[in-house]
């Protein structure tokens, strides 16, 4: 049911083949993970229980780039330069930042 194979409408032979390989490989990284200390919580459970109860614990990062120069700043850090900034900066970093 969660792999849905029966709501793949193509029929062409590539994309078949392609979609089904991605399956596998899909589930063979989970059956990986599940291996691993961070996921030896989810080894009796199925995919989908593990989606809706896996919860991200890394730092959310922003990455801006001009050129060939960027930063990388953590999410919070980032909000905090942004606000630093003169109305007249945060005016050209807004158009910016609507891309996102």
């Amino acid at each position: 049911e969660f792999w849905k194979l029966e709501d793949f409408k193509s029929t062409k032979y590539n994309f078949i083949v392609f979609h089904i390989v991605m399956l596998l490989i899909g589930y063979m990284y989970f059956q990986i993970y599940k291996n691993t200390e961070e996921g030896q919580k989810y080894a009796k459970k199925s995919l989908p229980v593990a989606i809706k109860k896996y919860v991200c614990k890394k730092e959310k990062k922003v990455i801006i780039y001009r050129g060939r120069y960027f930063a990388i700043f953590n999410f919070l850090e980032f909000i905090k330069l942004y606000s630093s900034c003169s109305e007249e900066i945060q005016s050209l970093l807004d158009p910016i930042l609507a891309l996102v």
